[in-house]
């Protein structure tokens, strides 16, 4: 079995950018709602949701700007939308009940499934949508205790940062190695 590492750093990076760096926004994002500075939760998301568009790019072969654009502002709006549309419950919407939010996470993650893999064009396959409707139930009920506790909540969103941070570096590092050293610089 070969390994490629090219594709291995690719995949770590966009992993880092487009979960880890959003997710540890999205809680940052909260925190700041709940002390009433939503202002500075969305200019996080909207930091963190053009991280996720510059990181989905890392894999293309071709540098076509048309492509890249669309690549970069579909991805970016994508994650923009779904964490806004998690904060805005979250925030918004009344405690109704655990159902309630398992409901409602469930749906909304197997509607980002969707447009994940038909409209940005990622290859999931069908019997992902189960697993990822269970997550985003799962994630939606988490969520909700986490707004219990604010302190730990700001305490992952920071360990988040720090391991998204620190992955995508080393990712782009051992890239530029990879490419400088295919070039014959080093």
């Amino acid at each position: 079995m070969e390994i490629n590492l090219s594709d291995t750093l690719t995949q770590l990076l966009q992993l880092s950018g487009q979960l880890l760096l959003p997710t540890a926004a999205l809680l940052r994002a909260l925190y700041a709602g709940l002390r009433g500075r939503l202002p500075d939760g969305v200019v996080q998301i909207v930091a963190a949701s053009l991280f996720a568009g510059l990181t989905a790019i890392a894999n293309n072969e071709s540098f076509d700007l048309r492509t890249v654009v669309i690549d970069i502002t579909s991805n970016a709006a994508f994650t923009a939308g779904v964490l806004s549309f998690i904060l805005v419950y979250l925030l918004r919407q009344p405690f109704r009940g655990l159902v309630v939010d398992g409901v409602v996470g469930s749906v909304a993650s197997f509607v980002a499934w969707l447009v994940w893999t038909q409209v940005l064009g990622s290859g999931w396959p069908w019997w992902t949508a189960p697993l990822i409707a269970a997550a985003g139930a799962a994630a939606f009920i988490g969520l909700r205790f986490g707004l219990r506790q604010l302190a730990r909540l700001l305490r992952i969103a920071t360990v988040l940062l720090v391991i998204g941070g620190l992955v995508v570096l080393v990712a782009l590092g051992a890239l530029a190695v990879q490419m400088l050293g295919g070039q014959g610089i080093l």
